[in-house]
């Protein structure tokens, strides 16, 4: 009798697996995957392509100093299409090769600068027969002509070294450019993390304008700079600036938003905070932008990335506007990257509340209601986990939208230093997601 009800069991139990198998194998049915359409990849070249006219040093005097990466630029941290251009986009580097400088106890204390005349750069590029083939890069210039450098600006920024570690002068005029939009008068906006700040820059790499936080601006900065942006934002976490810069669909309005909450991720205020400031701005005169509202998101919890360990870990990378409220984010942490559609059009705008010029929402993450904010509404479109046998890298920085189910991603390698010990190259994908965009203007 035991027998049989055992049996029986037995039976049951694989009836049962076997069901639920049914049932996986179904809904992956109903639920295409996301997929890789095609890579391509930058073939190793000399870093100096990308600042023409510039004297770096040459291959062999870097290499003696310990800079072995050269042939591995990174031009990833933003694209977007060239007008009229199939396959082509501009592309954007960040400040340059740089890595921490530590003690034996490991403790980081600075950034060392291997190229100290590195200038950041504006990339033209043209996609085909898997091969990101560059067209010209465009060094992004000060006032007089001269490059400006990826040099941190000050004590808010990591203390920057030389490849002998003794330290390098800050730069007023340094920038750590990060996200790229085009303007409808063919002028790039761009922001970057030191300020956090905006650039306005004309068609030949030239800064018109910087636009700094309140009381942040400084002496000497070789181009011209206004101080209108919110102050809070000198709060921003170090290296946790504007990652992330969207245009509306009438390149009138621009969004920037912060890569992570604000607020010491040290502190138990703030190191579970998921808060996340957008600030919109008006910049249909690209000369005298002005501030016209301030929303805030919330990121995804830390139990999402099961091998990220702590929610500071959680980074915004880039961002697309697909309509005038919806917003396409680029969200990742380790070995994991998601897409995520933001709307803010039922949002609360905090910029003229008192509460915007505290932390206090980045302190109140998970009771925002409490303090009468509505984040904005978030839904996950893409996983990297549904092509994790193909996209080798959770470092992508770079997002544009090529077709209501096709985005394209771009990673940033880090010049083949820091993260990058393995000579890793820039790299696009273009991905397939599961379901259109909302491409809608509304």
């Amino acid at each position: 009798m035991i027998k049989k009800i055992l049996t029986a069991l037995v039976l049951f139990l694989c009836f049962d697996l076997h069901a639920d198998d049914y049932k996986y194998q179904r809904d992956l049915k109903s639920t295409p995957q996301a997929s890789i359409v095609e890579t391509f990849e930058l073939s190793p070249v000399d870093i100096s392509i990308l600042n023409p006219g510039l004297v770096l040093d040459p291959v062999e005097i870097s290499e003696n100093k310990g800079y072995k990466g050269r042939s591995y630029p990174g031009i990833g941290s933003a694209m977007i299409k060239v007008p009229g251009k199939k396959n082509e986009f501009f592309m954007l580097t960040d400040r340059g090769p740089n890595f921490d400088n530590s003690n034996s106890a490991g403790k980081v204390y600075g950034k060392i600068f291997p190229l100290e005349n590195f200038a950041p750069a504006i990339v033209h590029v043209r996609l085909e027969n898997k091969t990101i083939n560059i067209v010209r890069s465009i060094t992004i210039l000060d006032s007089n002509g001269k490059s400006v450098t990826g040099i941190s600006n000050g004590k808010d920024d990591e203390t920057p070294y030389g490849l002998d570690e003794q330290k390098i002068s800050y730069r007023a005029g340094g920038i750590d450019t990060e996200a790229l939009q085009l303007l409808p008068d063919g002028k790039f906006l761009i922001s970057e993390e030191y300020g956090p700040s905006i650039l306005v820059v004309d068609p030949n790499g030239q800064v018109l304008m910087r636009y700094m936080p309140t009381g942040k601006a400084q002496l000497n900065t070789p181009y011209p700079v206004k101080d209108n942006l919110p102050e809070i934002l000198k709060n921003r976490r170090g290296n946790r600036g504007f990652e992330n810069l969207a245009l509306s669909p009438d390149g009138k309005t621009a969004y920037a938003v912060l890569q992570s909450p604000m607020g010491d991720s040290k502190s138990a205020l703030y190191s579970d905070s998921r808060t996340v400031r957008i600030i919109r701005l008006d910049c249909s005169d690209p000369l005298d932008i002005k501030v016209t509202g301030m929303f805030v998101v919330l990121q995804s919890n830390k139990s999402d990335y099961p091998s990220t360990s702590k929610q500071a870990d959680l980074k915004y990378s880039d961002a697309v506007m697909l309509s005038s409220s919806k917003m396409l984010l680029i969200e990742r942490a380790t070995k994991k990257v998601k897409l995520i559609i933001a709307d803010i059009e039922n949002a609360t705008d905090i910029l003229n509340l008192p509460i915007a010029s505290t932390l206090e929402p980045e302190e109140k993450s998970d009771t925002l209601s409490a303090l009468k904010i509505n984040p904005a509404e978030t839904e996950v479109v893409f996983n990297s986990v549904d092509v994790m046998f193909e996209l080798d890298t959770d470092k992508i920085e770079g997002l544009t939208v090529l077709s209501p189910s096709t985005v394209a991603l771009s990673n940033d390698n880090d010049f083949a230093l820091g993260e990058n010990t393995s000579n890793y190259p820039s790299r696009v994908w273009y991905i397939r997601l599961r379901k259109d965009l909302p491409l809608n203007v509304k």
